[in-house]
């Protein structure tokens, strides 16, 4: 029998492969210890990519694997330890369910094929971005950032409260995939890096514009996780779902807690960029919503 290693790893000019036997995980959720030797040859083979102030860090994942999958923890936060540091600008991208081949045969112990690119600018690979269904531009976001969705969560909320973020007047259909153009502006404190805030601004933002309504139950569970914010404050964040665009909710309180998990399953594509331009005392945010549709593989589409 020939033995087979469950991962490799390719480097050819600016542009990082791997290929693995079973999804990479979060650290310290690793199933297999050979995880943790993929992890830190990747973060060594990454670190060799010069990324200039402002050029996108792209990353791109695709599996053989069906099941639900997040584009952007299986390509950044579950590998945050082995990602190159101080980067203003990514991307992210998942396939279509057919990884390319590994130059050498792969132990697939999960009984499919991950594969993971990472590149120093680049293209779009299987979609782009088409109709624009919400806009929003320099929202303050006045909640410290905590590692949670919540900070944005509300911050979006608060802002479409107050008629700040205009929509098309096209819909979502329901579990339609979608794609995001973010962009943090960043206070002279923070945040710097594009990678460790990506999780928190992404799941945020879906997260605001899933159906989640008022009821005195969630109120009560979610008052003290908003510190600074008023029951009342909070109440109208709740009672100004944005769209809603996903129909489904999103925040379920349980025991007295809140759990935030939105749909960043669909979330097939998205782009995020750090500016240290914020023109007030907080981080601000804009960005954008976007339907997604497949590229046409007999013309190419820059991703600038």
């Amino acid at each position: 029998m020939i033995s087979m290693d469950p991962f490799f790893i390719r480097t050819v000019g600016t542009t990082v492969e791997a290929w693995s036997g079973y999804r990479i995980q979060f650290g310290g959720e690793e199933r297999y210890a050979w995880q943790k030797v993929f992890k830190a040859e990747l973060k060594e083979a990454l670190a060799g990519l010069p990324i200039p102030p402002g050029t996108p860090f792209a990353g791109y994942y695709d599996t053989t694997n069906m099941a639900i999958s997040d584009t952007e923890n299986s390509l950044f936060t579950n590998l945050r330890g082995s990602m190159p540091r101080a980067v203003e600008a990514l991307r992210f991208e998942h396939g279509i369910g057919t990884p390319p081949d590994p130059p050498a045969p792969i132990d697939l112990i999960g009984g499919h094929l991950h594969y993971y690119r990472y590149e120093v600018g680049g293209q779009w690979m299987k979609w782009e971005p088409d109709q624009t269904l919400a806009r929003w531009d320099h929202i303050p976001r006045r909640l410290p950032g905590d590692g949670s969705a919540r900070p944005v969560w509300y911050a979006l909320r608060d802002a479409n409260a107050n008629g700040l973020i205009s929509f098309s007047g096209y819909k979502l259909d329901p579990g339609a995939r979608f794609g995001l153009s973010l962009t943090l502006h960043a206070t002279g404190q923070g945040p710097r890096n594009a990678i460790s805030y990506s999780e928190e601004l992404v799941d945020g933002t879906i997260a605001a514009f899933h159906d989640d309504r008022y009821s005195e139950e969630l109120l009560l569970a979610a008052a003290n996780r908003f510190p600074g914010v008023t029951k009342e404050e909070l109440r109208r964040a709740f009672e100004h779902p944005v769209g809603p665009l996903i129909g489904t909710p999103a925040i379920r309180a349980t025991h007295g807690r809140i759990w935030i998990s939105p749909a960043d399953e669909r979330c097939k594509l998205g782009e995020l960029t750090i500016r240290k331009d914020s023109t007030s005392r907080w981080p601000e945010l804009s960005g954008r919503l976007m339907t997604i549709r497949s590229i046409d593989t007999t013309r190419r589409h820059d991703v600038g």
